[in-house]
């Protein structure tokens, strides 16, 4: 497991529209961040992180922002904890991070679903333990007023259900999460926040960070 703060970046990105975003995030303690490109993920997330004005844990299961991070295209905000577990010292990284979340206002972002469900590829029993983990995290979320973000690849299946990409596994389904779609239009996110028929209910446009594509 490595573990490391990181130092502050000035240049934030105050635009209306992403601070109002913002604000959807923080009124339910889950959030599903939905995409079909891992870049620009990235992109979406680090907005996100140079937007919140409370601390930022970063569960990185894929390694493509720390990859991002040490190779200093991208400066973190302050405050940000970079988690990057392995698969011997997962449940010992977890238990760090509930006592941080439960001791104060955090967001937490679980980068991503899909790599946290290779973790447990083989074993039979892995939906009930990633359910486990996230309904755990909410719980203390909740009683912190802190708020999680989890990303996760996706398709539509049979354009009906969401499905995790490649494993074909459903995604998660709370009525207490917000379900947001990510995809591109031309130098901008546009992160929609979907209905309980997966239709677009209200759409924000975030401009993205060109070092990244």
């Amino acid at each position: 497991m490595a573990r490391f703060v990181l130092d502050k970046n000035p240049d934030l990105d105050d635009a209306q529209n992403l601070s109002e975003f913002i604000k959807i995030l923080e009124t339910t303690p889950l959030n599903l961040i939905m995409h079909s490109d891992h870049f620009l993920k990235i992109s979406f997330l680090n907005k996100v992180i140079l937007t919140t004005n409370f601390p930022v844990i970063y569960l990185d299961f894929d390694l493509l922002y720390s990859g991002y991070v040490t190779s200093k295209i991208i400066s973190p905000s302050q405050g940000i904890t970079l988690y990057q577990p392995n698969r011997n010292e997962l449940l010992q990284t977890i238990k760090m991070i509930l006592i941080e979340i439960s001791e104060k206002k955090s967001m937490l972002i679980i980068d991503s679903l899909n790599g946290l469900f290779n973790f447990y590829h083989e074993n039979k029993d892995a939906g009930r333990l990633v359910n486990s983990y996230i309904m755990l995290f909410c719980s203390l979320a909740k009683n912190s007023n802190s708020c999680i973000l989890i990303s996760g690849m996706t398709r539509k299946k049979n354009n009906e259900e969401w499905v995790l990409s490649i494993t074909g596994r459903h995604v998660l389904e709370t009525k207490q999460m917000n379900t947001i779609w990510i995809e591109r239009q031309n130098s901008n996110i546009i992160a929609n926040i979907l209905d309980e028929k997966s239709l677009p209910k209200k759409s924000y446009s975030i401009p993205m960070q060109s070092e990244l594509f």
